[in-house]
């Protein structure tokens, strides 16, 4: 894969009788390409995952990012602040777990008709929950999750009734997870439980720490963007792609 020329646009998807927006960007050249799904974070459909499905979709990749937050607040666009931090606690607490799995189906459902050759999902941070989850219940060829969250607690209603890391042995594909080893949100206990759940069930994975990073230091643009990691976790998550 090398950088290509792109298209995007908006699409709508039917899920169970309603209409879920989605960004679309993929290849120019016509073509078969890999599908993949991405996860936002809490704030939603923000400029910043907008411009990792483009650049995912420069790779030779066919990206979808869908609105989770649809059915509460449509097309949610949240700050980088307090108050959109704390907003997107209050939409991510409205979603459960057969709304995300609707969701995430359909966009399956389109890239496949799409003619993607394989079909996967890349989170960050809340979205990589999503895709953790979604890969323990759907057929994804590969999940890559940045910094997912609440996956070994029960603290929002999509690590519920029980933590989401015990689904594990769901997993079909191969697993790739990137954190910071000074995230408070995912300390060392946390990710030694996914490690340990992944390596007990035979799962295909690595788990990749850059210790000096916090939370959120992949997107550009924010006090806690770490470049030299974010750039070495986009040449892994090539890498994984390209496989």
């Amino acid at each position: 894969m090398s950088d290509i020329g792109i298209v995007t646009e908006w699409i709508n998807i039917e899920v169970d009788g309603a209409v879920m927006a989605a960004f679309l960007a993929r290849p120019e050249a016509p073509g078969d390409y890999p599908g993949v799904v991405v996860g936002h974070e809490i704030y939603g459909l923000h400029d910043s995952v907008l411009a990792a499905a483009e650049r995912l979709a420069a790779f030779g990749v066919t990206v979808l990012v869908p609105d989770l937050f649809h059915p509460t607040e449509p097309r949610a666009h949240l700050d980088w602040t307090p108050e959109g931090r704390e907003r997107g606690l209050e939409l991510l607490r409205t979603l459960d777990r057969p709304g995300v799995l609707a969701d995430i189906s359909a966009c399956l459902e389109e890239l496949k008709r799409r003619n993607a050759t394989s079909v996967g999902m890349v989170g960050f941070s809340a979205g990589g929950h999503v895709a953790y989850y979604a890969a323990t219940q759907l057929p994804l060829n590969v999940v890559a999750a940045f910094y997912p969250g609440w996956l070994t607690n029960t603290e929002i209603p999509l690590s519920t009734p029980e933590p989401t890391i015990e689904s594990t042995a769901g997993i079909t594909g191969r697993v790739l997870l990137f954190f910071g080893g000074q995230d408070p949100l995912i300390d060392a206990e946390a990710r030694a439980e996914l490690e340990k759940a992944l390596s007990d069930n035979n799962i295909d994975h690595e788990l990749i720490v850059y210790e000096d990073a916090p939370h959120g230091f992949v997107y550009p643009g924010r006090d806690w963007y770490r470049p030299e990691y974010a750039e070495d976790a986009w040449s892994r998550l090539v890498n994984l792609l390209r496989a």
